[in-house]
């Protein structure tokens, strides 16, 4: 990894324990359990916490692994929950899952995919998107900036496996397979309009 990443990492406080609910698969928060990340900034989750992994895309699982199992299970768990309140800003609360991740001893590699997944096919909350205003238009030529209060991408195949391939490519920075993903989804904004 480059940057803040390479010279700090964040650090979890205090142990991560889980009830599992009545209906098999969310779980509550028994203590309170905090992160703080590469930057000190602290993610405190509450005891009485109800998690259910969502924030990490279902059709991901078999490729990545189920929200409560591996290194990256507390990384998940601080991650549903700013998902849930929505409390901090979409792309810190997506950022601080790879900073987690990181943390815990999640290879690079398998960081950024699984991050990726998140960024593009996660939530997004207020945010900015190019929106064309013409009727009938296609494609603008004037796109303008429209606010989008919340949105849940669609699954892609293609757009997760040209992802995953730049993952691979050496060289490319975080921002740059951000830039991708985020073309990614303006094109699918436009294209459902």
């Amino acid at each position: 990894m480059n940057g803040a990443h390479a010279e700090k990492l964040g650090r979890f406080d205090g142990e991560l324990i889980l009830k599992v609910l009545p209906n098999g698969r969310d779980m509550e928060l028994v203590r309170p359990f905090n992160y703080s990340d590469s930057h000190d900034i602290a993610w405190p989750v509450p005891a009485g916490t109800r998690v259910d992994g969502a924030s990490i895309p279902s059709v991901f699982w078999s490729l990545i692994g189920a929200p409560y199992t591996g290194k990256y299970r507390e990384a998940s768990v601080i991650h549903d929950y700013y998902c849930e309140t929505k409390s901090r800003h979409w792309k810190a609360v997506h950022k601080v899952f790879l900073d987690g991740m990181l943390a815990r001893g999640v290879g690079a590699i398998q960081a950024k995919v699984m991050y990726l997944a998140v960024y593009r096919f996660g939530p997004r909350w207020d945010f900015d998107v190019d929106a064309c205003f013409c009727k009938g238009c296609p494609v603008c030529a004037n796109p303008m900036l429209k606010r989008i209060p919340k949105y849940q991408p669609l699954y892609n195949a293609a757009d997760f496996e040209e992802l995953r391939g730049k993952v691979m490519e050496e060289g490319l920075s975080i921002e740059e397979l951000e830039d991708t993903a985020d073309y990614q989804l303006n094109t699918e904004i436009l294209k459902s309009r």
